[in-house]
């Protein structure tokens, strides 16, 4: 378990509603559908890049909603991926979450 699933266990516990949700509290998701690239990383492969951008989701694809985006954006990658390189791509090796900031 992360600290962060911790964190949010020991809150269900203070609040006495242990099933107040699974692992992860609901969130409402902010984020461009659009922002991803694919890059090869040296002993990973062709990876998919995803920018969570400023979403307060855990980055989890256990949580539903994680699992729901990173699916849609996948079939985009996928098929941007297809139409510019002329190649089909089947499956990333690798899915990376992470949000992007700017200063």
């Amino acid at each position: 378990m992360t600290s962060f699933e911790h964190y949010f266990d020991a809150l269900k516990k203070a609040l006495g509603k242990n099933d107040l949700y699974e692992i992860w509290p609901d969130f409402n998701p902010l984020y461009d559908e659009h922002e991803y690239a694919w890059l090869t990383i040296r002993g990973l492969g062709e990876a998919l890049l995803l920018n969570c951008g400023q979403c307060d989701g855990p980055s989890d694809l256990r949580h539903v909603q994680c699992k729901g985006c990173v699916e849609k954006r996948e079939t985009l990658a996928k098929d941007a991926f297809n139409k510019t390189t002329g190649q089909s791509r089947v499956k990333w090796s690798t899915i990376v979450l992470c949000r992007i900031h700017q200063r």
